[in-house]
């Protein structure tokens, strides 16, 4: 049995003919048989498994909640996503490796007896929205419901100390 394996590269190289499709060798026997199926194989398209769907077909899941419809086509599917943010992940590293060390300064500064090294400048996130009214920064979905109370609670609070007035000590009660 291993005699069969042992002389595959023994085998002759010139008689193998290559498949115009799938570019793979074959011998020319095998080479007639093996082109109508590749060629009917390559102008097919695969469906896409979904194997949640045949999970739940024939079982309780199936009457209990609603299986998903079929895409009707994965191109259809990529226009409904929203495109995705380019990713900050290095600017979000540096700002991470710049706090430890600034945390390792401040520790070795205590450490010393030292004075300690002025704070690190504060870093904003790019992707989170400011608040025009309270100058603090959100997510977008979060940014969106924070501005319209900030804005209702600004609307509501007297103007204080915009003008230059000088606050007014809160007065005793007796």
């Amino acid at each position: 049995m291993m005699e069969e394996f042992e002389d595959v590269d023994a085998l002759p190289a010139q008689d193998l003919s290559q498949c115009k499709t799938c570019k793979r060798w074959f011998f020319p026997k095998v080479l007639e048989k093996h082109t109508n199926i590749c060629q009917k194989t390559a102008t097919k398209r695969r469906k896409i498994f979904d194997s949640s769907r045949q999970r739940a077909e024939g079982t309780e899941i199936s009457t209990l909640k609603p299986i998903k419809p079929k895409l009707q086509s994965s191109a259809a599917s990529q226009k409904a996503e929203p495109p995705k943010k380019p990713s900050n992940w290095r600017k979000k590293h540096e700002d991470f490796i710049a706090t430890i060390r600034a945390a390792k300064a401040a520790t070795q500064a205590v450490k010393d007896g030292g004075p300690l090294p002025p704070p690190p400048p504060p870093s904003y996130d790019p992707d989170y929205i400011q608040c025009p009214y309270c100058q603090r920064r959100f997510n977008e979905n979060a940014a969106d419901r924070h501005i319209k109370f900030c804005q209702e609670q600004a609307a509501r609070m007297p103007i204080k100390n915009k003008l230059g007035d000088a606050k007014k000590p809160p007065s005793r009660t007796q």
